[in-house]
C-alpha cells in the first residue's frame, strides 16, 4: 500500500501552526493561486479551488516553472514565521498595523501587499531597499512584538 503524497503546503502549515494550520494552508493556496493566475491564467482557469488547490492535487499538474512559484512562496512563508513567530492575527492585520508610512506604498503597489501576512512574500533584503537599514531592522522587530502580543 502506498503512502498518500505529502501536501508541502499543508506541512509548512503545519509546521508553522502546529495547533491550527487551516487558516494559514487556505491563504497560502489562495496566494500561490492568484500569483499563477497573474502569470498564466490558463492553468487556474476552470479550477475549483476547494477540491484541487485545497487537496494540492492542482499543485501536482503544474509544470515545475509554475511549481516553483508555490515552492518559493512556500519558503518565504516559512522564513518569515520562522523570523518574526508566529500569531493568526497576520493573515488579516493591515499593513499599517506595524509598517512605517514611508513603505506602504511600494508594499501595495510593486508587491501587493495589503496584510502583515503579505510580506512574508517579501524578501528580506527588500525590505532594506524600500525602507533603509534602521527602518527594516525596526519593522523586524515591530513584527516580532506583534506575534508575541497576547491573544484577545
Amino acid at each position: 500500500m502506498s503512502s498518500p503524497t505529502l501536501d508541502p503546503i499543508r506541512h509548512a502549515a503545519s509546521l508553522i501552526s502546529p495547533n491550527a494550520p487551516d487558516a494559514l494552508e487556505r491563504r497560502i493556496k489562495q496566494d500561490v493561486f492568484a500569483s499563477i493566475g497573474r502569470i498564466k491564467p490558463d492553468a487556474v482557469a476552470g479550477v475549483d479551488f476547494d477540491t484541487h488547490v485545497m487537496s494540492g492535487t492542482f499543485f501536482e499538474t503544474l509544470s515545475p516553472p509554475l511549481q516553483g512559484i508555490a515552492i518559493a512562496r512556500t519558503e518565504g512563508v516559512l522564513a518569515f514565521y520562522n523570523r518574526v513567530g508566529w500569531r493568526p492575527g497576520f493573515l488579516d492585520a493591515p499593513l499599517a498595523t506595524c509598517v512605517p508610512d514611508s513603505g506602504l506604498e511600494p508594499l501595495t503597489q510593486r508587491y501587493h501587499a495589503r496584510t502583515l501576512h503579505d510580506l512574508a512574500y517579501v524578501h528580506p533584503k527588500h525590505f532594506v531597499k524600500l525602507l533603509g537599514k534602521v527602518d527594516a531592522a525596526a519593522l523586524w522587530e515591530t513584527l516580532k512584538r506583534f506575534s508575541s502580543e497576547p491573544l484577545n
